[in-house]
């Protein structure tokens, strides 16, 4: 990166038509000896031919540089050469471009580790570049890792585990799990269902793999307390003597002869329904005169069986709800103090208070990864990310302007756009909380700017995760596309938002990113301000199809958002770079920003 600072720098010289002294005349230079110094005593080397000489602060002739020193370990040789692309790694530098790969020193382009929990990012440019591998520690599906104390209910990509205390895919319950509470498992007085005419057992006791099983009696046995169907008084002495002759007498509880639907007819299945989701409705030795509805109740915890079974929750059962006041934090729930009161610091609805939000505005934003490429008469094919022809700003210049000032005729006092993340509350050094991302009000000028929430918008409510080492955001491995500048990943001390879907607006191009996340660094503590900031997010090609762009775009209005992206329909660039969404199927784009951010007084609620 300080090579190309440099150069620009030189570049600069050429194109201002600076003094022929400092920046060369028409004739090319004739060679010299770089290591002659023409007899000077203060390190300066003089190219007799023209006069130049290295170390003077001015770059003349053929010098690429010169920072007026002659050391050998900052950015510029004592030959006014770039020390970037020598050859060997001096002390400004982690590589040197010249050195060949897989030699030690050399720069790389490729930082896969081959550790399915390392987030893995190249930063830096040229001599600058380095591989960094962040821990990852987020749960996120289908990325190949399984965080430190992750479960599968947290990431798909952890499997499932006996004895950790969670209910997971496959098991049944969980050994770690204390007797009388929902996910326990069963011991063999559990599964007593209380009919004569079941054989109860417990299969796979002391395992996750527990269950209970009442298998029907359907062979006559004397004093077994069971009559099976079809039995007489003669071949089981447990049948009732008279049953079938139309009267209900003691021990009968019903009798078979007697017609459905009258009083003391034998009940069948769908007269059991007793109403109650969280019981398993049954007939005790049906097709007898002993037949009884029975209602075990349901303890083993199941996804979908419309029971929330007694001491389960909306973290361990989906068939649950939240409640407030159950001392358990459950989703949308962001405190849980296990009662119902305000004014405590958790309101009657669970939500943190007492606290106010703590709001960063985004100062800038710069798409990074794909380019836009729009196809412009008389230049061609154009990427206008970065720069657009005759003059015009490029798309990240329209964003920074719209960001950072008021540009309305007559001005309204209000900058034209504005991303807000809030924090309900922030706590740098706890482990994260709730977390909005919005679009703003925020008032002109940018300095001292107060903002609240566009009421024409709706916020992206989600949740935010602290790291303190490592890296919390990072781009998804093989989706990006080689621009420059790239992608800058996120480290910490930051924070990481959880995956939510979301609209942004990009020069009034309406953008729907699903699985989006926002992560940046924070300075100081507490946070004055953001850097490294990254928002993510994936576009199915069909979504960037069916978005079309407001028709005030030149040369593209009317046209859909896949136009302009690399490898979408009707695309003028070679480059293709759609990429696999988060389902591994559906194609389309990663969509990578950065962003810097300040904090900003916030007057809404």
């Amino acid at each position: 990166m300080f090579g190309n600072s440099l150069r620009l720098g030189y570049c600069l010289c050429l194109v201002g038509g600076l003094a022929v002294a400092g920046c060369g005349g028409d004739d090319e230079p004739a060679p010299f000896d770089a290591g002659t110094d023409g007899g000077r005593t203060d390190g300066m080397i003089v190219r007799p031919d023209a006069g130049q000489v290295c170390g003077n602060g001015l770059v003349e002739g053929a010098e690429q540089c010169d920072d007026a020193n002659t050391s050998e370990d900052d950015q510029c040789n004592n030959d006014c050469t770039f020390a970037c692309g020598d050859g060997r790694v001096n002390a400004a530098e982690v590589c040197d471009t010249a050195i060949a790969a897989g030699m030690t020193g050399a720069c790389p382009t490729d930082c896969d580790d081959g550790m399915a929990c390392t987030a893995d990012s190249l930063s830096g440019l040229e001599c600058d570049a380095q591989c960094i591998h962040g821990d990852i520690t987020v749960f996120a599906d289908d990325d190949g890792c399984c965080p430190p104390g992750g479960t599968s209910l947290d990431d798909s990509d952890c499997g499932a585990m006996c004895d950790n205390g969670v209910v997971e895919s496959g098991e049944t319950c969980d050994t770690a799990i204390a007797a009388g509470s929902a996910g326990a498992c069963p011991v063999m007085a559990d599964c007593d269902d209380v009919d004569f005419c079941t054989v109860d057992a417990l299969e796979n006791g002391g395992t996750c793999d527990a269950a209970c099983t009442n298998t029907a009696i359907t062979t006559p046995a004397d004093g077994d307390g069971c009559c099976p169907p079809g039995a007489t008084p003669s071949t089981d002495a447990d049948c009732v003597a008279g049953c079938g002759d139309g009267t209900v007498v003691a021990p009968e509880t019903c009798d078979t002869a007697i017609a459905h639907g009258t009083a003391g007819a034998c009940p069948i299945l769908a007269d059991c329904d007793d109403g109650d989701a969280c019981t398993r409705d049954r007939v005790a030795n049906p097709g007898t005169c002993l037949a009884a509805c029975r209602h075990p109740r349901i303890t083993v915890l199941v996804d979908g069986d419309m029971c929330c079974p007694t001491g389960a929750n909306a973290t361990t059962d989906s068939d649950c709800t939240p409640i407030c006041g159950n001392s358990v934090i459950e989703p949308p729930e962001t405190c849980d103090d296990g009662n119902t009161t305000a004014g405590d610091g958790c309101s009657a609805t669970c939500r943190s208070e007492g606290a106010a939000p703590t709001v960063f505005r985004m100062s800038d934003l710069d798409l990074r990864d794909p380019h836009a490429f729009v196809s412009v008469p008389f230049f061609g094919c154009t990427d206008i990310t970065t720069t657009a022809p005759l003059g015009n700003p490029g798309l990240n210049q329209a964003l920074q302007d719209a960001i950072q000032t008021d540009t309305d005729t007559p001005p309204d006092g209000i900058l034209d756009l504005s991303f807000l993340l809030i924090f309900r509350p922030l706590n740098q050094t706890g482990p994260g909380g709730p977390m909005d991302f919005a679009m703003g009000t925020c008032t002109a000028p940018m300095a001292g700017t107060s903002c609240d929430i566009d009421p024409m918008t709706t916020p992206t409510v989600s949740n935010h995760t602290n790291m303190s080492t490592g890296m919390c955001l990072a781009p998804v491995v093989g989706t990006t596309g080689g621009y420059s500048p790239a992608v800058a990943s996120t480290p910490a001390p930051c924070f990481v938002s959880d995956p939510e879907d979301m609209t942004i607006d990009v020069s009034g191009i309406p953008v729907r990113l699903r699985g989006a996340q926002i992560a940046a660094t924070y300075i100081g503590n507490p946070a004055t301000s953001m850097t490294g900031g990254m928002l993510r997010g994936f576009i199915s090609e069909a979504d960037a199809d069916a978005t079309l762009l407001p028709m005030s775009i030149a040369l593209v209005g009317g046209d859909p958002l896949s136009s302009v992206l690399p490898g979408g329909t009707g695309n003028c660039s070679a480059r293709d770079d759609r990429d696999m969404g988060p389902d591994g199927t559906t194609r389309g784009w990663w969509f990578y920003f950065n962003f810097p951010a300040t904090r900003v007084t916030y007057t809404g609620t």
